[in-house]
């Protein structure tokens, strides 16, 4: 890890420099201060990820902490009339990108395209990537090809199977085909697969009007794996997920309630596996960074089974890095403050 820390050190030293150059632009969401755009929905939903008042001050605090002066932006169309009005070509702002608003598929994808269109420095994944990172079906079957670890993976349409269907037995987890942050998860989303089963999912799927992911269930360990993305990625040490104190969760998972309530816990996963398995799940968490094209920081997730077998779950392009967050815990297990992370992901993400 010494690497690691010394790139930490040095992004610190290069956020310095970066400050006298440019402000900060935080283009977030939050439950309270984003306005409804075309009755978008902005309070507890299925249908957003935005953050608490609580996590958005722990953001502000961070990013003000490193040196810089931050300007926030709740609403996407916000920040992009302000820049337009303004002349752009002589913008002095380095966007750190949390949007998220809205219901369609690319929705993230909207603030790094218009930076990308007037150059101006963001962090995060560009357009591509982060939509990509949102596909989960499709970056599954990319990563297969490439001899990445992932579960059997099928998709339900309003219109029927997309190729196959699950064998009957088969355990498999139900899942929305574009959302993150356990977005439409629940305890009733584990399932085992039978002809009945697969009425029931059709008749939600057609009713829904949305494709639904259907993938085999793994059991065991689940795992994040924070990255720092310069050159080349650089992988924390994993941290383990933690339901209710119990560290092998087998069947237990994060669902939308735990995501939205912080109802779990982290831990180091190498106080329950072997070295051999920690680095094999980070040296594929490198890998599929390499592969997908993630940029400044990222985060793999990973279930792994009772054979210390690590299967890619999520890959998450712009990570939460708040107090509770693995992002948070890897940070603060090498010794660093809040105030580092977001140095590095600012450093990273010019050249400055």
């Amino acid at each position: 890890m010494s690497d690691l820390i010394s790139l930490i050190h040095e992004l610190w030293l290069n956020s310095k420099q970066i400050s006298k150059k440019y402000n900060v632009a935080l283009i977030t969401n939050t439950r309270s201060q984003t306005r409804e755009i075309n009755g978008q929905p902005v309070n507890y939903s299925l249908s957003n990820e935005f953050f608490s008042d609580e996590e958005y001050d722990e953001v502000f605090e961070g990013i003000k902490r490193t040196g810089f002066f931050v300007e926030t932006f709740f609403n996407e169309p916000e920040f992009i009339m302000t820049v337009l009005r303004e002349a752009y070509y002589k913008n002095k702002r380095l966007v750190y990108n949390l949007a998220r608003n809205g219901e369609y598929v690319g929705k993230k994808s909207l603030i790094p395209s218009f930076c990308d269109l007037l150059h101006i420095p963001y962090t995060g994944a560009d357009a591509f990537v982060i939509s990509l990172s949102r596909a989960k079906y499709t970056y599954t079957k990319f990563l297969e090809s490439h001899n990445i670890l992932v579960p059997d993976s099928w998709v339900l349409s309003p219109t029927g199977w997309l190729d196959k269907r699950p064998p009957d037995g088969k355990k498999i987890i139900i899942k929305p085909l574009y959302e993150s942050a356990s977005i439409g998860l629940g305890s009733e989303s584990i399932i085992e697969f039978n002809s009945k089963k697969a009425l029931e999912l059709h008749d939600l799927s057609y009713s829904s009007n949305k494709s639904l992911l259907i993938q085999e269930f793994i059991e065991g360990y689940e795992c994040e794996v924070p990255l720092l993305i310069s050159s080349t990625p650089f992988a924390f040490e994993p941290v383990g997920i933690s339901i209710n104190d119990k560290r092998l969760l087998n069947e237990a998972i994060i669902t939308f309630d735990h995501s939205y309530n912080d109802s779990y816990d982290f831990y180091s996963l190498n106080e329950e596996l072997p070295k051999s398995i920690i680095e094999k799940t980070k040296e594929s968490a490198k890998i599929i960074s390499n592969l997908v094209g993630l940029r400044n920081y990222g985060r793999i997730d990973f279930r792994i089974n009772n054979n210390g077998i690590p299967y890619l779950m999520d890959i998450a392009a712009s990570p939460y890095t708040t107090n509770h967050s693995s992002f948070s815990f890897a940070f603060a297990k090498l010794g660093f403050e809040t105030k580092h992370i977001y140095s590095s992901i600012i450093a990273l993400a010019t050249d400055v």
